[in-house]
């Protein structure tokens, strides 16, 4: 059987991290350098795991685009659809954080090639045609009316085609307001299959209210108290939420939950010290979506996905590198840091 293509549109970025792990950026003289975004991320940890994925996106036309291009197509991903032009590559340095001290991030991206592209009709028509799932997030709205009008666009014509729209809201307060970013999501909520999101999220942008709490059994029936609210004005196949309790910038407890047809499925929840905060709802996303591909039953796809989660935070970056048998392990054996031979 052939497989079917997965679908994103979304900004690669260039990621600059202090040289030393846990410096900030005023102390440091030198950067790491790599490449993420959140749809780019998803695709390529789908990539990884044996899925045919494609990303539309934009990069300029210098060897900072090329270099991007080369790291998504070392994961796989279908590249055809990327376009280079005369621009900027949008791009975000950080500053992990370490014990009471918080990470810091700072976006550079105003003004990028991809968020003045207009997409022709005819890709779309396009990737849709043998495609399944098309995955979007609240990030790319929030960049400019351009993006606004490529997803409304795209919207439409992957429903034509039968696709499902998977729409993670990643609400992020410095691109835009909660007013602005329901504004949008309204337009495009009745055609969205899976939403995922958190607790934050639904508050953010839809006003869900709750009291906050420091205990993980708390924060998961909180969560499915969002996923009530959101689900009770919204019609959706699946809800997924990640759920982050964090005791400190390092040391995190880490899981979330399902809701499938009224019923909700929670799975393990691990308790760790984090490498790297980014990329683990990107990690749960591409989770979520591979269990539905493989036809998971609902506890063995929030175990993986929570996994998923959990293992791209033990890692430099913000892509899932992970294998599906090595996923599997981790979420049915108690690993404690062993070595394995």
């Amino acid at each position: 059987m052939i497989k079917k293509n997965i679908v994103t549109y979304g900004e690669i970025l260039l990621r600059l991290t202090p040289f030393n792990h846990g410096d900030l950026i005023n102390q440091s003289s030198a950067l790491n350098m790599s490449f993420a975004g959140a749809e780019g991320n998803i695709v390529s940890s789908l990539s990884n795991l044996g899925h045919n994925t494609t990303i539309i996106s934009s990069l300029p036309n210098n060897s900072l685009g090329k270099s991007a291009f080369r790291f998504l197509n070392s994961f796989g991903v279908n590249t055809d659809y990327i376009t280079f032009k005369d621009g900027r590559i949008g791009s975000y340095y950080i500053e992990h954080g370490a014990s009471l001290r918080g990470g810091n991030v700072i976006y550079d991206r105003l003004d990028s090639c991809f968020s003045s592209e207009n997409i022709a009709e005819s890709i779309w028509l396009k990737v849709f045609k043998d495609s399944n799932f098309y995955v979007l997030t609240g990030i790319t709205p929030a960049l400019s009316k351009e993006c606004q009008k490529n997803i409304l666009n795209s919207i439409k014509i992957a429903k034509l085609n039968n696709v499902k729209i998977v729409f993670d809201l990643n609400y992020r307060r410095n691109l835009w307001t909660g007013k602005e970013s329901l504004t949008f999501i309204t337009k495009i909520i009745n055609d969205v299959d899976i939403l995922i999101g958190n607790i934050g999220s639904i508050s953010d942008i839809f006003g869900f209210k709750y009291n906050s709490t420091s205990e993980f059994k708390e924060l998961e029936s909180i969560s499915m108290s969002a996923c009530d609210f959101i689900s009770n004005k919204y019609s959706f196949d699946l809800v997924g939420m990640t759920i982050r309790n964090q005791i400190n910038a390092t040391h995190n407890q880490l899981g979330g939950i399902i809701k499938i047809k009224d019923k909700f499925h929670s799975g393990r929840f691990y308790d760790l010290e984090i490498i790297d905060r980014l990329g683990g709802g990107d990690a749960f996303v591409s989770g979520l979506l591979h269990g539905l591909i493989k036809n998971y039953r609902p506890d063995q796809m929030i175990n993986f996905a929570n996994a998923c989660f959990a293992l791209t935070q033990t890692i430099k970056g913000d892509v899932n590198y992970f294998e599906e048998k090595e996923i599997i392990d981790f979420s049915s054996i108690n690993y404690t840091g062993h070595i394995k031979r």
